[in-house]
């Protein structure tokens, strides 16, 4: 075979081969950014959930600090009524002349307020 065509085969050899490396090196290079941008959309999915979490976690704490304040108020209403309520009690008891079988209107308003709340307001 002449000599150019041997450099001719050569050439044409070394341009494939060349051709072939680089395309692999491409869908490596390719592959890795595929793969780097899967991580990076996974991380900040991520990021966005615990974020979400976070967020929902703040929420769910106000509600319950709310509830409570609003559980504290009504005791503590609660709690004054049945001290008004027991010294209506006592002072009736003590300032009661009349027979234990007569309920007079006191005893009746005390009554009903106990078993019933305080009466609403006109």
């Amino acid at each position: 075979m002449p000599l150019r065509l041997r450099i001719v085969l050569l050439g044409l050899l070394a341009s494939h081969a060349s051709c072939a490396w680089l395309g692999w090196a491409f869908r490596d290079r390719s592959a890795d950014l595929a793969a780097a941008s899967v991580q990076v959309t996974q991380q900040t999915a991520r990021a966005d959930a615990a974020h979400a979490a976070r967020q929902q976690a703040h929420t769910n704490t106000q509600a319950g600090v709310r509830a409570e304040s609003q559980r504290l108020v009504t005791q503590s209403a609660r709690t004054r009524q049945f001290n008004t309520l027991q010294q209506d009690i006592d002072t009736h008891a003590k300032n009661s002349v009349r027979d234990r079988g007569d309920a007079d209107a006191e005893f009746v308003r005390i009554w009903r307020e106990a078993n019933a709340g305080r009466p609403l307001p006109p």
